[in-house]
Formats: C-alpha cells, structure tokens, sequence
C-alpha cells in the first residue's frame, strides 16, 4: 500500500497508521536534520517535533509532491528553528582550494563502505548547513532538483550553484580528512 492509503486512514481517524509513516520516514528524516543542526539531541527533538507537526496537519496535505517531500519541509523548517532559537554556531570555511576529485573519489572507493560512511559524516558535519543538506538530499537520499526545490525552497538554478559549492568544499574538506588519516596510519 502507498502512502496515501496511510494518509487517508489517518485523515479518517486511524491514528495507528500514523506509525507506518513514522516507521517509513524516521531515518530519512533523522538525517536530514542531523545535516542541519549536527547534534543528536537536537536532531532527536527536530524529529519527534516534525513528526507531531505532520500527524496534526496532515489533512492540509494536498499531494502536489510526495509524502515525503512534505515531510522533508516541515524537518527542515524545524531544523532552522532550533537554529536560531537555540543559536547554534556553524562552521563557515570561506577559503576553497583546488582539488584533484579524481584521486578523492578513488580514494573514497577504496574504503569500505562503514569507512566511508564515517569520513562522509566527518566531512557534512565541517560544512555549512546548507551546502551539507543539499548534498545529504541530492547524493545520499538521491533526490532530484525539483524534489529537493520543493524541501528546500530554493530555486533549481541556485540549487545547482550551492551544489556546486558544496562538491568544491566537499573534496577540500575529504582531501584534508584523507591527508590526516594517512599520515596517522603511516
């Protein structure tokens, strides 16, 4: 069954098929804000806050996009909220260098995947948010411009810009990860 049936049941007052949605969305969702505010105990509240969000508006869920990219908004939205009221600091690196993305990425091929997943981590959490949640959404969630158009609510062209920002500090920041990880193995 799709998620509309779930939505439906819930709209109609089956309150338990909420937990399917949850279930279904909680990682995803998990991730994104941690991409955002890179703190677990934030990111824990962000996520059983957007969760209670959803479940009391769901009925002004219309279906213009999917489930989930609505769910992705309000995350997002949250996420930001916690940012200024809780006045998170976030690590801005201005300077970017030029960098072989060649020898990144086969670099990061490799690894194993857990390894991998760690410097990915390690690196998203040393961006700005914003660059770090445009990456998560379009490379690891695989999202596309327009969905991540309508989470974000930016345009596709200055999606693209941020992206291509964020690929450039991406491998900077991987590159320095990588130079310190060989040089303590060694």
């Amino acid at each position: 069954m799709n998620d509309q049936h779930y939505i439906q049941k819930v709209i109609e007052g089956d309150t338990e098929s909420f937990r399917y949605l949850v279930d279904k969305y909680k990682d995803k969702a998990f991730s994104v804000a941690f991409s955002v505010l890179r703190n677990s105990t934030f990111t824990e509240d962000v996520v059983q806050d957007s969760f209670i969000k959803a479940f009391t508006k769901i009925n002004t869920f219309r279906g213009d996009a999917a489930f989930s990219t609505w769910l992705m908004r309000i995350v997002v939205n949250e996420s930001i909220k916690v940012l200024r009221r809780k006045k998170i600091e976030i690590e801005s690196h201005n300077e970017l260098v030029y960098v072989d993305e060649m020898n990144v990425n086969n670099s990061v091929d490799l690894l194993k995947d857990e390894e991998q997943r760690v410097f990915i981590d390690s690196t998203l959490a040393q961006m700005p948010y914003r660059e770090a949640l445009v990456l998560q959404l379009y490379y690891l969630d695989e999202l596309s411009l327009k969905e991540m158009e309508d989470i974000v609510e930016i345009k596709s062209d200055h999606l693209k810009v941020i992206l291509h920002r964020a690929r450039k500090r991406f491998y900077n920041i991987l590159k320095e990860e990588l130079q310190h990880e060989l040089k303590s193995i060694i």
